[in-house]
C-alpha cells in the first residue's frame, strides 16, 4: 500500500495518448492506495497559447499530416533544455515550481517529455529532490526528446524500443524498462464476442474519424452498403454534425444498418471497444494499446508520419493489425478477414493475445515502486 503517499502525474492535452496513459496509471496508482493527481501545467498557466499550439496539432492531424512529419522530425533534433527559455514554457515552468514547492510530493511521472527536462532544471537548484520518471507514449519509434533528460527511469511501452533507446543514446540499463503502455482497466477483454456472418450479418465495428474527412465518408459508406447488417460505433468528436449530415440519408434509406456517433464531450470509448470485433482508424498510441488490451484487430487507415510509424510497426509484426491504403482495399481485406467463419478476425485476435501487451498499467506502477521503493512494491 502507498500509506496516503502522493503522486504528482505531469501531462498534457495534444491528443488521447498522453492523458490516457496518465489516467491509467493514476488508477492502477490508487488501487494500490497512493493519493494521484494529474496536473496539465501548460494548459494551466498559458491557456490561451495552449489553445493555439492544440488547434494547430489537430490542424496537422486532420488536414496536414506531411506538415506535422516536419513538425516531429525537429523535435527530434532539437535541444529540448533550451526550450525551458521560451516565454510560455518558462511560465509553465513557473507554474509546476510553485505546485510542487507548496505541495510536496512522493513521487512525479511525466507523460510527456518536456516536463521531464522541467525536473531536471528544478534538481539543478538545488531544491527538488523527489523522484521522477518518465513514460513514454509511443512504440519503437521514439522521439530523442522522450531520452535526452535526466531522468532516473525511463518506462517503455515495449522492449524493442528500450534497446534502440539503449544503443543510441547510450542509456544505462538501469534508467530503462519496458513496462508495456499503461492502459485502464475498463478495456479489457470480452470473453465471448459471437461470431459475425460472412454478409457482415452481426459485425461490430469500431470506426475512428481520424482521417480527412472525404476518406472517412468513403469509408463509412462502403461498410453501409456492402455490409447492410453491420453495426458501426464512429468516434467523430467535432465531425459528429458534418458526418451525421453526410451519412444519415444513406443509413436510413439501408434500413438495417445502424451507425452510432460516440465519443463526445469525453465519452468512455472502452465500452465500444470491448465489444467490436474490428477497430478501422489511427495509429494512435493510446488507441492501438487499448484495442491489445481488448483483443481488438485493427486496419490503420490513418498514420501520423514519424510520431505514428511505430505503432503500426508493431501492430504488423505481431500480426495484429493490417495497413489499409483505400476504402477498396478496406472492403478487400474484411472480405477476406470474414471468410470461413471469420478465420481472419479469430487469427488476429489470438496474435494480439499471444503479444501480451495488455497489463502496462500495473506493470509501469510495479516497475516505478520497484525502482524507487522496493519496500512498497510487493
Amino acid at each position: 500500500m502507498g500509506n496516503g503517499q502522493k503522486i504528482l502525474l505531469l501531462s498534457i492535452g495534444y491528443g488521447r495518448g498522453h492523458h490516457s496513459a496518465a489516467q491509467a496509471l493514476a488508477e492502477e496508482m490508487q488501487r494500490r492506495g497512493w493519493r494521484t493527481e494529474i496536473l496539465d501545467a501548460c494548459a494551466e498557466a498559458c491557456p490561451s497559447l495552449f489553445k493555439f499550439t492544440r488547434a494547430f496539432y489537430r490542424t496537422c492531424v486532420r488536414r496536414l499530416p506531411w506538415l506535422w512529419g516536419l513538425v516531429y522530425a525537429q523535435i527530434d533534433s532539437a535541444n529540448w533544455a533550451r526550450l525551458l527559455s521560451l516565454p510560455g514554457i518558462y511560465r509553465s515552468m513557473q507554474h509546476l515550481r510553485e505546485k510542487l514547492q507548496n505541495d510536496p510530493q512522493q513521487l512525479v511521472v511525466c507523460t510527456y517529455p518536456l516536463y521531464a527536462y522541467m525536473l531536471d532544471a528544478f534538481s539543478r537548484e538545488g531544491w527538488f529532490h523527489t523522484p521522477y520518471a518518465v513514460v513514454v507514449t509511443d512504440a519503437l519509434n521514439v522521439n530523442s526528446a522522450w531520452a535526452q533528460s535526466q531522468a532516473p527511469l525511463i518506462c517503455l511501452p515495449e522492449s524493442s524500443s528500450k534497446a534502440l533507446l539503449a544503443q543510441r543514446f547510450a542509456i544505462p540499463p538501469s534508467r530503462l524498462v519496458a513496462s508495456g503502455f499503461p492502459v485502464r482497466s475498463a478495456f479489457s477483454p470480452v470473453s465471448h464476442l459471437p461470431t459475425p456472418g460472412t454478409n457482415g450479418e452481426g459485425l461490430h465495428i469500431m470506426y475512428g474519424a481520424h482521417a480527412p474527412l472525404s476518406r472517412v465518408r468513403d469509408d463509412l459508406l462502403a461498410l453501409v452498403n456492402t455490409y447492410p447488417c453491420c453495426h458501426i460505433t464512429v468516434l467523430a468528436e467535432e465531425r459528429e454534425p458534418r458526418l451525421r449530415r453526410l451519412l444519415e440519408p444513406v443509413v436510413s434509406k439501408s434500413g438495417t444498418s445502424s451507425i452510432e456517433f460516440y465519443g463526445k464531450n469525453g465519452a468512455d470509448p472502452a465500452i465500444p471497444l470491448r465489444s467490436a470485433h474490428l477497430y478501422i482508424g489511427k495509429a494512435g498510441a493510446s488507441t492501438v494499446f487499448e484495442a491489445y488490451s481488448t483483443l481488438t484487430p485493427a486496419l490503420i487507415n490513418y498514420v501520423l508520419p514519424g510520431q505514428e510509424e511505430g505503432n503500426l510497426r508493431l501492430l504488423l509484426q505481431d500480426g495484429a493489425g493490417m495497413l489499409v491504403n483505400s476504402t477498396e482495399e478496406l472492403l478487400s481485406i474484411l472480405n477476406r478477414l470474414l471468410a470461413h467463419n471469420a478465420a481472419g478476425l479469430t487469427r488476429m485476435r489470438r496474435a494480439m493475445k499471444l503479444a501480451s501487451r495488455s497489463g502496462g498499467a500495473e506493470d509501469t506502477a510495479k516497475a516505478l515502486l520497484s525502482h524507487f521503493f522496493p519496500s512498497l512494491s510487493l
